[in-house]
C-alpha cells in the first residue's frame, strides 16, 4: 500500500533531522571532552602543591641514631605553606605507618590536623603491602568533615623502615570550578546547537528554494495563471522544468488531436443523420415517421456524447482559466432579452477575481444550461451565487436557483437521466442537467439538486477555481 504524501517527511524536515542526528551527539561528546580535559588540568594544578609537600617531607626526614627507639624520625624542616600550621585549614600532611588492622597511625603530622588522623580505604594498604604501587591518589574525609583529595606515597627510610607520606587538601573548591565549567560547556553547546540549527534551517531553505519556486510555478500552471513553467533553475532542476514544459505541450497536443477526432466524428455522423431526416420529412409513409423519430433520437444522443467527449478532453487541459464575472454576467443579460416576457430579476453574487480553472466554452455551456433551465421554470426571480469552499482548497460552488414550481425529492434522480423530460409541455431535449453533470465530473466536480430559498429548484455544482 502506497504511503500518503502527508505521511512522508518533507525534504526540509529530513535534512534538518539528519543534521540533528549527528550534530547533537557530536556537541554532547565535545562538551564532555572539554569538561574532562578541564577536570584533568584542574586536578593537575591542584596536585602540584601536594606533590611539592611530599617532596619536601622526603627531603627533610631523618632517622634517629641507632640507640634511639626504632621508628624515631625527625624533620629538619616542614612544608612552608602556612595553611599547614593553621588548625583545620583544609591543608594537611602526615607521615605514618599502617597497623595490622589497616589503620594509619601518625608518626609526624601537620599542626592543621589538630591531633586527628586521616582514614584511608583498605585498598590503599593492600596495594602497599603487595607493592603494586608506590604512589596513590585517593579520597578521604578531613577532621572537619570536609572531602579531601589525598596524594600518598610509600617511602623506605635509610634504616629500612617503611612509612607512608601523604598530603591532602580540601577538594570542594576545584569541584565547584569543574561543575561551573561543565554547566558553562553545556550551555555553550546548547547555544551553538541552536545557532547551528538555525543556520542549517536557513541553509536548507536557501538550498531548496529553487524546488519551492518550481512547485509554485507548477501550481500556477495547474490553476491557469501561466501556461508554462518559466524561470531560471539550477542545473539539477533545469531538466525537470524542461520535461514539465514538454509534458504540458504534449498534453495540449493530445487534447487538440482529441478535439479534431471528435469534430471529424461529429461531421461524419451528422451528415448521414441530416440526410435521413430530410428524406423522412419528404416521405409521408408510416416508416418515415419511425425513421424521423429514431433519427432525431440518434442525433440527440450523438450531440450529447460528442459534447461529453469534448468536455472530458478539455477537462484534462492545464494552464487554462476563465473569469466567472466575464462569463456569467453576459449570459444573464442575454437571457434577460430572450425571456423578456417574464421580466426576470437576476440576483448575481460572484466574488471579485473568481476564476474557473477550465475553458470558457465549458463554463458558458455549464452556466448557460443551468441559467436557461432556471429561466424556463421561474416566475420572475433567478439567483446565481458562487463562493469558494472552505476546507476544500481549489474548488468553488456555483449555485443556481429559481422561484418556480421546483421538483420533489423523488424526481431528482429522474431529472438527471439523459433525455428525461418531466414536463413535455416545456421546450427542451432533457439533456441540459445531464450535460452539466458530465461537465462537472470531467473537471473532478459534482452536481446536486435541492430546494432553493426562492421556492423552486436549486442546482449546486462543484467546480475547480481560485481567487
Amino acid at each position: 500500500m502506497a504511503a500518503k504524501a502527508g505521511d512522508i517527511p518533507s525534504l526540509v524536515t529530513r535534512l534538518i533531522r539528519g543534521a540533528v542526528l549527528w550534530m547533537l551527539p557530536a556537541l554532547a561528546i565535545t562538551a564532555m571532552a572539554l569538561t574532562w580535559f578541564y577536570q584533568q588540568s584542574t586536578y593537575k594544578l591542584f596536585d602540584d602543591p601536594l606533590e611539592n609537600a611530599i617532596t619536601d617531607l622526603i627531603a627533610a626526614v631523618e632517622t634517629g641514631e641507632a640507640a634511639l627507639p626504632p621508628g624515631t624520625l625527625f624533620l629538619t624542616r616542614e612544608p612552608i605553606d602556612p595553611r599547614y600550621q593553621r588548625a583545620l585549614s583544609g591543608r594537611y600532611w602526615m607521615i605514618g605507618r599502617f597497623q595490622a588492622d589497616g589503620s594509619l597511625v601518625p608518626v609526624r603530622a601537620s599542626r592543621s590536623l589538630s591531633g586527628e588522623t586521616l582514614n584511608l580505604s583498605d585498598a590503599v594498604k593492600v596495594a602497599i603491602d603487595n607493592q603494586t604501587k608506590s604512589e596513590f591518589r585517593t579520597r578521604a574525609q578531613g577532621p572537619d568533615g570536609e572531602p579531601l583529595r589525598v596524594l600518598l606515597r610509600s617511602v623506605i627510610l635509610p634504616n629500612d623502615a617503611s612509612v607512608v607520606m601523604l598530603a591532602a587538601a580540601d577538594i570542594r573548591e576545584p569541584q565547584r570550578d569543574i561543575r561551573r565549567f561543565a554547566m558553562l560547556a553545556v550551555g555553550l553547546m546548547l547555544m551553538i546547537s541552536a545557532a547551528v540549527l538555525a543556520a542549517i534551517y536557513w541553509q536548507v531553505r536557501l538550498g531548496l528554494q529553487p524546488i519551492f519556486e518550481l512547485r509554485q510555478k507548477v501550481a500556477d500552471v495547474r490553476e491557469g495563471k501561466v501556461e508554462k513553467v518559466d524561470g531560471i533553475y539550477p542545473s539539477e532542476l533545469a531538466p525537470l522544468a524542461d520535461e514539465l514544459n514538454t509534458l504540458i505541450d504534449h498534453n495540449k497536443d493530445v487534447v487538440e488531436r482529441a478535439r479534431t477526432h471528435v469534430s471529424n466524428l461529429a461531421h461524419g455522423l451528422k451528415t448521414p443523420l441530416a440526410v435521413l431526416l430530410n428524406e423522412a420529412e419528404m416521405s409521408k409513409s408510416g416508416l418515415s415517421d419511425v425513421v424521423e423519430r429514431q433519427a432525431k433520437t440518434m442525433k440527440r444522443q450523438v450531440d450529447h456524447h460528442l459534447q461529453r467527449a469534448r468536455a472530458a478532453a478539455r477537462g484534462q487541459v492545464v494552464g487554462v482559466s476563465t473569469s466567472m464575472d466575464e462569463t456569467v454576467i453576459p449570459l444573464a443579460r442575454t437571457l434577460e432579452r430572450i425571456y423578456r416576457d417574464k421580466d426576470i430579476d437576476f440576483d448575481l453574487s460572484i466574488p471579485d477575481g473568481l476564476m474557473f480553472r477550465g475553458e470558457k466554452r465549458d463554463l458558458e455551456e455549464l452556466a448557460g444550461n443551468l441559467m436557461d433551465n432556471a429561466c424556463k421554470w421561474t416566475k420572475s426571480r433567478v439567483s446565481v451565487h458562487a463562493q469558494m469552499i472552505d476546507g476544500d482548497d481549489g474548488f468553488f460552488t456555483l449555485t443556481v436557483g429559481d422561484d418556480g414550481p421546483g421538483l420533489a425529492e423523488d424526481q431528482y434522480e429522474e431529472a438527471l437521466k439523459r433525455g428525461a423530460r418531466l414536463d413535455e409541455a416545456t421546450p427542451g431535449t432533457g439533456f441540459g442537467l445531464p450535460i452539466v453533470e458530465d461537465l462537472a465530473k470531467a473537471y473532478k466536480g459534482d452536481l446536486k439538486l435541492g430546494r432553493s430559498e426562492l421556492g423552486g429548484l436549486e442546482v449546486v455544482v462543484k467546480l475547480p477555481g481560485r481567487l
